[in-house]
């Protein structure tokens, strides 16, 4: 199913995925974790896009560090506002993933948290 959703999304899920399998102390299950890769298997070109634009754009308007990294100076109060606006509309814009929802019986009661439980809302079926 094509689930649209803006890429701040993306990436929030994508963070969730990730504790929910590779956090201890959960009751998740096998099945549960083989869901939740395959979801972010499928979540996996927006993020990687998404990396290789934030590096540019790091790189845009940062500088070189004494070992050699490019950084935006927190001091450099023009090139965060000026990364911060360019990367917001990359944050903010609308993308169309192919991912089979999860179904309530695969997630709840699962060890899942509420808080997590909330930023899966959109990828779990009414």
């Amino acid at each position: 199913m094509e689930i649209k959703m803006t890429l701040n999304e993306a990436l929030n899920i994508n963070h969730i995925l990730r504790s929910i399998i590779d956090g201890s102390g959960n009751d998740a299950d096998a099945l549960l974790k083989f869901r939740l890769l395959g979801i972010m298997k499928s979540l996996e070109p927006h993020i990687s896009n998404f990396e290789a634009v934030r590096n540019e754009t790091i790189a845009k308007f940062g500088k070189k560090t004494e070992d050699g990294k490019i950084q935006i100076s927190a001091d450099d109060t023009e090139a965060v506002e000026s990364f911060n606006r360019e990367l917001s509309k990359v944050i903010n814009s609308e993308i169309s993933v192919c991912i089979d929802k999860l179904k309530p019986e695969e997630i709840f009661g699962k060890g899942v948290s509420s808080e997590y439980l909330i930023g899966l809302y959109n990828i779990i079926e009414a």
